[in-house]
């Protein structure tokens, strides 16, 4: 008995939200049609002047002026002036056209267009849409509201797609069905003055298939559970799928939250809101937050139900507040200082030790042998002050460090070989073997004018490199893909005589710079070893 009781309530619920819409959707096009009216040549109608009818009650206070077509008119016995609105009483042709209503008192002005069109035939267009549900039941009236008279109506007639339906009432019921769509004009005879005049007003129904209208859903909470301390603001989040679609959206659907069976509207402490979005599909989907500003004790172990009511149904979800663990928010409120800390000290660990960790971890996992030179050293310097620091760094300096204490393996022009290295296939062939190309050049002015004379005896035939090698061997790591690593030894190198090649890439990562006082274990060598391992 009780569900039949609750079905029967939610029938009589959907009908009244139904007659709601529909009453809703007649007034908002019946403010819209006071931009755009239609009427048949001969008819009578009144133009409004303002697009709010509930404007009409505070006309007194304001004199209006009409102009057609920027032209003003002169009210007579077919056109007369009643308050803010201009009457037709029998209309020709020639009052097609846009009409200006100027509505001035002492303190405003403002203008209000209107767009009257006369058609030849029997019925006017249709002014309004209204949608119907299939197999709702509909009221259609014909009364001053869709259209205006002027005197004693004495005869009404309805029409379906301007053909008699025989109905002679204010009043006209349907039972929707899919063959219900279409123009329906309400024609209605009046006298005014001893004389008889006709208005018409056409509507058009569209029939919404059952298909359209969906169930609705709470998708999100089902039956869920918060944790939350007594006496602290919160919220909950309800997401619902109202089972409508964009162009059939209105009034008729509601969401709302209901605590332990009460309207929210009881306690003070809650407050609804709601927002809707059209996604991808169409589709009218809904998330409504009940606010919390105050959780009362009372308010843990009862339900709070967030409900959806639309024309096709309802659904509804739960949602239960239980006290949070006060021992484990203790505890993480210990934890998360400590958690923050380590991860700023990681962070710092990573800016500050960056060459270092990589370095350390190189060194634990093992080397790759994918190359089998880590660096192709080359110091094209020619007699120019400097020279000696160069050639020391590259000859003696380099493998002491990186071949004898680091493991590393280099190929030094000067010393590996006094014809390797001497044409563009073997130069080639050795940079295809190297991880990376190291340029040492020298500094303008020795790090130590001690060591201006070269303690390095170079083999028979390794003398140094002739200018056109030079060239040619800077043209050659040019088209190869090794990357360049410059070391500068000593301060204010001079790089205009360099190729533009060698010059981007100073400019672009800069360069290593080396002098007598860099210890062993300093950062030019990690820095060295980072880009050759």
């Amino acid at each position: 008995m009780f569900f039949h009781s609750l079905e029967r309530m939610k029938v009589k619920v959907v009908v009244i939200l139904l007659l709601s819409w529909i009453s809703s959707v007649s007034v908002i096009k019946c403010t819209a049609r006071q931009m755009e009216t239609y009427a048949v040549e001969g008819d009578a109608v009144r133009l409004y002047c303002g697009a709010d009818l509930e404007d009409l009650e505070s006309t007194f206070s304001f004199t209006f002026t009409w102009t057609k077509d920027n032209n003003p008119l002169k009210t007579g016995p077919r056109l007369k002036l009643q308050g803010s609105s201009l009457w037709f009483l029998k209309t020709v042709s020639s009052d097609s056209g846009h009409y200006m209503c100027t509505r001035t008192n002492a303190s405003v002005s403002t203008n209000s267009t209107v767009f009257l069109s006369i058609e030849k035939g029997q019925c006017p267009s249709a002014m309004e849409l209204k949608p119907a549900l299939e197999g709702a039941s509909l009221d259609l009236t014909c009364t001053e509201e869709p259209i205006a008279t002027l005197g004693q109506i004495l005869q009404v007639q309805w029409m379906k797609d301007c053909k008699s339906t025989g109905i002679q009432d204010s009043k006209i019921n349907l039972q929707v069905s899919m063959s219900s769509t279409g123009n329906y004009t309400c024609m209605v005879i009046f006298s005014h003055e001893g004389q008889n005049y006709t208005a018409s007003y056409t509507l058009q129904l569209e029939v919404i298939k059952t298909g359209h209208v969906e169930q609705p859903k709470v998708i999100h909470p089902r039956n869920h559970t918060v944790h939350v301390p007594p006496g602290v603001k919160t919220k909950l989040e309800c997401t619902v799928f109202t089972g409508l679609e964009e162009d059939f959206f209105g009034d008729e659907v509601t969401v709302y939250w209901t605590v332990n069976d009460a309207f929210t509207i009881q306690y003070p402490q809650l407050q609804e809101n709601l927002t809707l979005e059209t996604r991808e599909d169409n589709r009218i989907y809904g998330k409504s937050t009940l606010f919390i500003s105050d959780v009362l004790p009372e308010f843990f172990g009862i339900p709070f139900e967030c409900i959806i009511l639309s024309p096709s149904g309802m659904d509804r979800g739960l949602v239960w507040l239980t006290q949070e663990n006060q021992h484990l928010i203790q505890t993480w409120w210990i934890i998360a200082p400590v958690l923050a800390v380590a991860v700023l000290v990681g962070i710092v660990l990573c800016v500050f030790f960056k060459i270092d960790l990589i370095l350390a971890y190189r060194h634990m996992c093992g080397k790759k042998k994918t190359k089998t030179y880590n660096a192709y050293v080359c110091y094209c310097h020619g007699n120019i002050p400097g020279s000696p620091v160069a050639e020391n760094l590259a000859l003696k300096i380099l493998p002491e460090v990186l071949e004898q204490e680091h493991d590393l393996r280099l190929f030094i022009h000067g010393r590996d070989g006094a014809s390797t290295g001497e044409n563009v296939a073997e130069i080639t062939d050795v940079l295809s073997q190297s991880r990376a190309v190291l340029l040492v050049l020298p500094g303008s002015q020795s790090a130590n004018h001690e060591e201006q004379q070269s303690s390095i005896p170079l083999n028979t035939g390794q003398d140094k490199l002739s200018a056109s090698l030079c060239r040619e061997l800077y043209s050659v790591i040019a088209q190869s893909s090794v990357p360049v690593i410059v070391v500068e030894s000593g301060e204010n190198a001079d790089y205009s005589l360099l190729p533009e090649y060698v010059q981007s890439i100073i400019q672009r990562d800069g360069v290593l710079r080396w002098s007598p006082a860099v210890q062993p274990s300093g950062r030019f060598w990690k820095h060295l070893r980072y880009h050759m391992t």
